[in-house]
């Protein structure tokens, strides 16, 4: 497996750093655009052609589900990991609705986020809803 080119698009500067470092440290992750809202978001796949995509869901001016829906109505191949505080099964059902790869909580554990894009890199889909 070649290294993994991921865009991490969330709101808050902090928690995008944090991933950053954190998806980085065994090498075999490369972070190649950061996006502070889904039309930023949008702009970054084009430009860097990613693998794949960590998209929060709330976010200004575009959200992450209304992104994901730009994303497979322009036939975008990337593979979508939909990053969120939202425990809501709404939420789930309709990420999954539009086409989403994977879906975790953002109070998982880090080697959890990590496998989950190891699954959607791989071809399979990666739904964690727990409590």
């Amino acid at each position: 497996m070649g290294i993994i080119r991921i865009v991490i698009a969330d709101d808050h500067k902090m928690v995008r750093e944090g991933l950053k470092q954190l998806l980085e440290l065994d090498g075999d992750i490369q972070v190649v655009g950061e996006a502070s809202d889904g039309e930023q978001c949008l702009q970054k796949v084009v430009e860097t052609n990613p693998d794949v995509l960590l998209l929060d869901i709330n976010m200004p001016a575009m959200n992450g589900l209304q992104t994901l829906q730009e994303l497979r109505r322009n036939n975008n191949k990337q593979k979508v990991l939909m990053l969120t505080i939202h425990n809501e099964i709404e939420y789930l059902l309709r990420a999954v609705d539009i086409g989403v790869n994977g879906y975790i909580l953002k109070d998982s554990e880090s080697s959890v986020l990590k496998k989950a894009i190891y699954t959607i890199y791989q071809g399979e889909t990666h739904i964690l809803n727990h409590r």
